[in-house]
This record gives structure tokens, C-alpha cells and sequence, in this order.
């Protein structure tokens, strides 16, 4: 999903109500940064991938042991069971502010992939040409690629940005949407750019996390009625050369009502991470 870059302003540690029902909840930032220690995750000889990442669990609560058994006897593909947590009861928005502190600029990509209660995403490689060892990375759920100024130059090497609440419920409904097509591949291959076999699907899949689903005509037939909500995210960066790269994110959580939210007034146990990785992807050679 592209996205677009806005101004903001980091406020401090903040937890407000936001109306009668709505809790509103600004996390502590994240920090992921690489310096040129970080080892090539992928060479081909003509390119080389360095990337580093970060698992981000949102303090979602877990459902009590009743409301556990109640979901896990419901059906609801294309999950194990009905969600716990839907993009109706709680919305995420991010901010960052990505820093270069090296002399020369750099093109970084930020990489945004989702979770939700049952599977977290990895988008791994593309093989174009095993037999020539030529791969591309797929598409994760948001890429923002950058250009940042060497050190030294004001705001150019130092920028500010927001994955808004819209971009990351679009994310959730496109790994919903991606959920599905694993579940059920397309029948037929030629509907993908010609492609045949996997191929198609991972096309699909890329294609998915590049579009709107609910306004793509290849996305729309597989998405579900429900969609499951956030509760985590990986947060990544990757550039093609060595880089010492910084990058801080603020999570803003607002809990419409469902009050499935970690406040200081309102804890229990937290959702476990989901343990299942999905992926249409290859591991590098």
C-alpha cells in the first residue's frame, strides 16, 4: 500500500477518554535502527538487500476462558474461528520519524506487515528466475520508500510521517483479504497478469497490498464480511547498501467501545502473538 508523507508532532505519553464509550491510548515509541554491521539479508551479484526488523505486539486484551469457547465454536472463514477483535472495535495510527546519520543519502524503504489474533504476515521473496538465482522482495503490507539527506543537511535527513488510521485498516482488510486467497487460490491463473500455477497467487497477493480491496476487482471476491483487527505489526526497514539508519514510531490506539484495550483502569492478560506466520513468499537462497 502506498501512502502518503504528512507533518505531525510527537506528544508525550498520553491516555484520554475520547467521548462516552471511545478510549484513546498513545503508546510508548519504538525504536529500530541499522548501522553497516547489519549483515546483506540478500545477493544476487547485481543487488543487495540489508534489512532489519522489529515484532510490535499492541496491548490488546485476551478474551476470558467463556468468551474463548463461545469464538472458538464459531466458524468463520477464513479464520480457525470468529475473531476476537475487529476493525470495528479499535483503530491504530502511526506515527514516525526516520533519521539518517550517515554523511551520504540513502533510499530507505519502511516496511509496515500486519497481524492479527491468528497469523502474523511475511512477505519473503519472489523467485523471477530460480534457475539465474533472480529474485524480488514481495510487496509488505505498507512500503514507504524515502530519500533521506546525509547528516547534517536540516529536516532533508530527518523525516516526519503518519500511517494513518485509514492506511492501517486498510492493511488489516488486505490481510484479511490475503487470508482468504491462501484459503481458496484463484482458479484461474491467466486472471493475474498471465501468470500460472503459485505464481498467480503471489501476484494477487502483491497486488492486493498495492490496491484498495474494497475498490480492486481482482481483491473484491475475497473479502471477508469480518475483518480481524490489528493486534501487532512487524516493523521494518531495508535499504540496498549498507546504512545507519534510525526510525521511532508512536502508536495512537483508540478502543471504540469494545473495551478490549490495556488501560491503566482496565487490565487482565494480554492476547498472546500469534505463532502462525503466513506467506506467499520464498525464504532468500
Amino acid at each position: 500500500m502506498n501512502v502518503r508523507h504528512s507533518p505531525i508532532l510527537f506528544g508525550a505519553l498520553l491516555l484520554a477518554a475520547c467521548g462516552e464509550q471511545e478510549t484513546q491510548r498513545t503508546l510508548p515509541s519504538v525504536q529500530l535502527a541499522m548501522d553497516t554491521s547489519v549483515a546483506v539479508s540478500y545477493d544476487d551479484l547485481d543487488e543487495q538487500l540489508y534489512e532489519v526488523r522489529a515484532r510490535v505486539p499492541l496491548p490488546i486484551l485476551a478474551p476470558t476462558p467463556t468468551e474463548a469457547s463461545s469464538l472458538a465454536g464459531e466458524s468463520m472463514a477464513p479464520y480457525p474461528h470468529a475473531p476476537w477483535l475487529t476493525i470495528d472495535e479499535m483503530k491504530v495510527q502511526l506515527s514516525y520519524t526516520i533519521t539518517n546519520l550517515d554523511e551520504q543519502e540513502h533510499v530507505v524503504e519502511i516496511l509496515i506487515d500486519p497481524w492479527n489474533e491468528f497469523a502474523s504476515y511475511y512477505p519473503g521473496l519472489m523467485a523471477v528466475d530460480p534457475e539465474e538465482g533472480e529474485y524480488i522482495p514481495n510487496l509488505s503490507g505498507i512500503n514507504s520508500r524515502v530519500l533521506l539527506a546525509g547528516k547534517g543537511q536540516g529536516e532533508r535527513s530527518r523525516l516526519h510521517g503518519v500511517f494513518t488510521f485509514d492506511d492501517m485498516e486498510e492493511m488489516a482488510r488486505d490481510f484479511a483479504t490475503v487470508m482468504q486467497m491462501i484459503e481458496t487460490p484463484p482458479q484461474d491463473p491467466g486472471q493475474v497478469s498471465g501468470e500460472e500455477g503459485t505464481g498467480a497467487l503471489v501476484a494477487l497477493v502483491n497486488h492486493t497490498f498495492a490496491n484498495h480491496s474494497t475498490r480492486d476487482v481482482l481483491a473484491t471476491p475475497y473479502v471477508p464480511g469480518t475483518i480481524a483487527a490489528l493486534t501487532g505489526y512487524d516493523l521494518g526497514l531495508r535499504t540496498r547498501e549498507p546504512a545507519t539508519i534510525a526510525i521511532e514510531v508512536v502508536a495512537e490506539v483508540v478502543d471504540l467501545g469494545a473495551e478490549k484495550l490495556e488501560t491503566d483502569d482496565h487490565k487482565g492478560p494480554l492476547l498472546p502473538e500469534p505463532e502462525e506466520v503466513i506467506t506467499v513468499g520464498t525464504a532468500p537462497p
